[in-house]
């Protein structure tokens, strides 16, 4: 493939794609459930995850202490 075929293709397919992407961006970033939920989800279950472990991890020292 020479190189006039290969920017060809770029020119060709670099619009379009970069379309897709903001169309992504904006569907994921706007959408109820989307990835800003999915991230405050996530960080809400660790921090109750750590409250127990840690609960867990007192309950163990007084028993064993």
């Amino acid at each position: 493939m020479d190189s006039e075929t290969l920017w060809s293709l770029v020119f060709t397919w670099a619009p379009v794609l970069l379309m897709v992407a903001f169309w992504l961006y904006f569907m994921r970033r706007f959408m109820p459930g989307g990835r800003g939920n999915y991230f405050d989800r996530h960080i809400d279950v660790m921090e109750r995850q750590a409250q127990i472990l840690e609960r867990i991890a007192i309950a163990l020292e007084r028993r064993n202490g």
